[in-house]
């Protein structure tokens, strides 16, 4: 996988704190909403085509930077990512609870295919593997949700500084102790 992938998203954010202290929020939103179109371009470039995650998420940093402008307040542009997370958390819930058709399960073989065999060739078994992505797909939904609650937290209470740091590190932290603790217990 290509490391400029880790990027995605996160460019916009940090230009958008990064400027607000330099700039005007004006400014600052504009930029991000251009650097998120960028990411949306390299994307194209690099994978052909836009999947719908990406097309949503895109979607709502336009609304919300322009409601953000039009009002000169920054809070909607920094509750996209709650929003985006709380999409997120309600997808893993409707494909597990009403589809009857765990989310990660289905990316797996939406995105990789016959690649799955090769990737876990020697580590664990198909079977195990569609076990682990089950158990994933059911609980990583609640673990997402929080994450949307608390960066909803900090665009309502905290400074831009401690929103930028819940909304990017603190979602990686939050997926890897949600992985960890639900992997953790499992048995092969």
């Amino acid at each position: 996988m290509d490391a400029s992938l880790f990027w995605i998203g996160i460019v916009p954010v940090i230009a958008f704190v990064v400027l607000d202290s330099f700039t005007s929020k004006r400014a600052a939103i504009i930029s991000a909403m251009a650097l998120a179109a960028a990411e949306c371009v390299f994307s194209i470039v690099s994978f052909g085509s836009l999947d719908e995650l990406t097309v949503f998420s895109f979607s709502l940093v336009i609304v919300m930077g322009v409601f953000s402008i039009k009002t000169k307040n920054d809070l909607f542009f920094k509750l996209q990512p709650a929003i985006l997370g709380l999409f997120f958390a309600g997808s893993f819930f409707f494909f597990y609870f009403i589809l009857d058709k765990p989310l990660l399960t289905f990316m797996a073989e939406k995105y990789l295919g016959a690649q799955i065999d090769v990737l876990i060739r020697g580590k664990v078994s198909r079977e195990v593997f569609e076990r682990m992505m089950t158990l994933l797909s059911r609980d990583l939904g609640w673990w997402i949700f929080g994450h949307a609650a608390l960066t909803a937290y900090a665009a309502l209470r905290l400074s831009k500084w401690w929103w930028l740091v819940i909304r990017v590190p603190m979602f990686y932290v939050i997926l890897f102790i949600g992985m960890y603790v639900e992997l953790a217990g499992f048995k092969a």
